[in-house]
């Protein structure tokens, strides 16, 4: 045997990969997106050997593992799954994986153990492997790593976790921090904490306290004179900031590690741009962020997402873009969820208002407006949607276990059947026009022919949010390619398929990224799906802490009990089944905890059965059979995983 060397694999490696897997019988699916963790072997100029891994937080799939079938059993190999090992280590993986139909003795030299495949993580069976890329009759193999304690990774834990986002979760984040005698620093844009609830503050929340207090703020406020809220109580957006979040800010653990007013704009690693792997894992992430002005730099061991999506609605164009003209109009549209009976009365009392939405955020101004229709003559409402399907913004009704929820979309339904509003279904809008001081709103219906709604005096855009992924630009993440969130939470929250209480609990594994220490959570985990509630995120953030901790154990065990029925979103004002006639005095629009909510419908993901490989269902994530080897003492021939 010449003298073989093992390198990191390049770009244009990937041709010779790809002949190796298939000269192996293994699957090309998703091999190429995980490139970055290919090692490779090389005799001369000749390429023997390779092994993959799928990144997925602290836990990895280990996948293409090949030999050139001339070179099988001169321990080439051997070679390549020990640098496999080693690379784990220094990563900081907590469990190397892989499915094999050929190889689980050869395997079980290095330590693997056979493991029911029910018993997978959730960040694992989003891959294609998972998912009909193997047969189920594959072995399902796991070892557990022992990372490598430098002195480079000595120094990165001595730095604090950094949390991003003062908000309900962000807090809850802190409190487990402080719970588990972690140091921590807590960023926050706003001046105050809980600065986007305070942007929709008049807000009642569909969800009682018991769903908004997070267990570990809780135990740290008793004893310093806080006085829990009712359990069954509703709160306005504003109580959840001063009878909650402003009391937990002011304990001194808190105070003294809060950055208000500073802003983070990127975050990357320390001397690592996105393109470099070596040692990135025991680089502390480096937090830019403006504070007056001016640029101030924070140092992590890892990151706490929290930012939250309420900063960047969506717009009005049907597309994803902003309608042509809307940029122009924008003084006379409110993006989010305006206080029609309160601050912005003048804006809207006397006015033709169109609001542009099918979420519960749209339905909670309509009834707004509604109320202040019959009170102030000459006030009118549009109401305009992209789909003629309402079932999701009417919900369950009586069957709701959020009461509120079942009762607004009960409360929409009466108003637009008792003609209370004009309503437009099926419009997707393309531009916005202004003539002689009024806005005109032009788009196509579903069968491509040009409507138009005119002389509107206002508009209310209430068609969500979606996150901002400029932060991260600099870090590897891995997101659904259509809801932006995290890709192994794509599946479970998908809005087509999910309401609020049937989103399976999910923890640090879902949440992390082939970036180690980074952790996306709370409604910015859900990327532009609305099914969010606060009690998920505390639920999140108390996995993904324990992971930080080192305690695995715990942070597996996820458990959540949300509400079944409806779609997640906003509240309702007392008697807000009056509105139409008379609607109540307090605002009755709302938002999910943390989040307004709006998505049409979309067709319903089919499942697959695979049989064999290169198999994929419609609803999955990138990815291709986990580590089939060509076996080098059992076979000459390795099949599928």
């Amino acid at each position: 045997m010449s003298a073989v060397t093992l390198r990191p694999a390049k770009p244009s490696d990937w041709a010779a990969i790809e002949q190796l897997l298939m000269a192996n019988k293994l699957p090309l699916a998703g091999a190429r997106d995980h490139l970055e963790a290919f090692v490779v072997a090389e005799d001369g100029s000749e390429l023997v050997g390779c092994a993959g891994a799928e990144l997925r937080g602290e836990v990895a799939l280990l996948r293409s593992v090949a030999v050139e079938p001339s070179r099988q059993g001169e321990g080439i190999g051997q070679k390549i799954v020990g640098a496999m090992l080693a690379q784990a280590e220094v990563r900081g993986l907590k469990t190397l994986a892989l499915l094999t139909t050929t190889a689980r003795d050869w395997f079980q030299g290095f330590g693997f153990r056979l493991t029911e495949s029910s018993q997978a993580p959730a960040a694992l069976k989003a891959s294609a492997e998972f998912q009909g890329a193997c047969p189920a009759s594959a072995d399902f193999m796991v070892l557990h790593v022992e990372p490598v304690k430098t002195s480079l990774s000595a120094k990165l834990e001595s730095l604090p976790v950094a949390v991003l986002g003062a908000g309900p979760v962000g807090l809850a984040a802190a409190a487990q921090l402080i719970e588990r005698g972690m140091e921590f620093l807590i960023l926050e844009a706003g001046s105050r904490v809980g600065a986007n609830l305070l942007d929709y503050g008049h807000v009642r929340l569909f969800s009682p306290w018991r769903y908004n207090v997070s267990p570990a703020m809780s135990r740290l406020l008793e004893g310093t004179g806080w006085n829990r809220p009712a359990d069954e109580g509703l709160p306005l957006a504003a109580e959840v900031v001063t009878e909650l979040l402003e009391p937990f800010a002011k304990l001194p653990k808190v105070e003294s590690n809060l950055h208000l007013a500073t802003r983070v704009v990127a975050i990357t690693r320390e001397g690592f741009d996105k393109v470099k792997s070596r040692g990135r894992e025991a680089a502390p992430f480096v937090i830019r962020a403006l504070r007056e002005g001016k640029v101030v730099e924070f140092r992590a061991r890892a990151v706490i997402d929290s930012t939250g999506t309420w900063n960047t609605p969506n717009p009005l164009g049907a597309g994803g873009l902003e309608a042509t003209g809307e940029a122009q109009a924008a003084e006379r549209i409110f993006y989010g969820i305006p206080d029609v009976l309160g601050a912005h009365r003048a804006r809207y009392a006397a006015k033709r208002t169109l609001v542009v939405g099918a979420g519960h955020s749209a339905a909670n101004t309509l009834l707004a407006l509604a109320q202040l229709a019959s009170e102030v003559p000459g006030t009118e409402l549009v109401w305009s949607v992209r789909s003629p399907v309402l079932t999701r913004v009417f919900g369950g009704g009586e069957a709701d276990a959020l009461s509120a929820r079942g009762a607004l979309g009960t409360a929409l339904r009466s108003l637009r059947d008792s003609g209370g509003l004009v309503f437009h279904a099926g419009l997707r809008i393309t531009r916005i026009e202004q003539t002689e001081g009024k806005l005109n709103v032009v788009g196509v219906d579903e069968h491509g022919e040009e409507q138009r709604l005119q002389g509107l005096d206002e508009i209310v855009c209430a068609t969500g949010q979606r996150p901002d992924l400029a932060l991260t630009r600099e870090l590897r993440v891995q997101l659904d390619p259509w809801l932006e969130c995290n890709e192994a939470l794509g599946p479970l929250i998908d809005p087509n398929l999910h309401s609020c209480g049937t989103v399976r609990p999910h923890g640090h594994r879902e949440l992390a990224h082939p970036e180690p220490g980074l952790y996306t959570v709370g409604v910015k985990s859900y990327g532009r799906a609305p099914t969010f509630l606060m009690a998920t995120g505390f639920e999140q953030v108390r996995s993904v802490v324990a992971a930080i901790a080192g305690d695995v154990q715990a942070a597996d065990r996820v458990e959540l009990d949300l509400p079944e029925t409806g779609v997640c979103s906003v509240s309702f004002a007392p008697d807000v089944s009056a509105a139409v006639q008379a609607p109540p005095k307090a605002s009755t629009a709302g938002s999910c905890g943390t989040s307004s909510c709006g998505v049409p419908a979309r067709q319903e993901a089919v499942e697959v059965k695979a049989s064999q490989c290169s198999v994929a269902p419609q609803r999955q994530a990138t990815g291709g059979c986990g580590s089939a080897k060509a076996q080098e003492a059992v076979s000459a021939t390795a099949s599928c995983c």
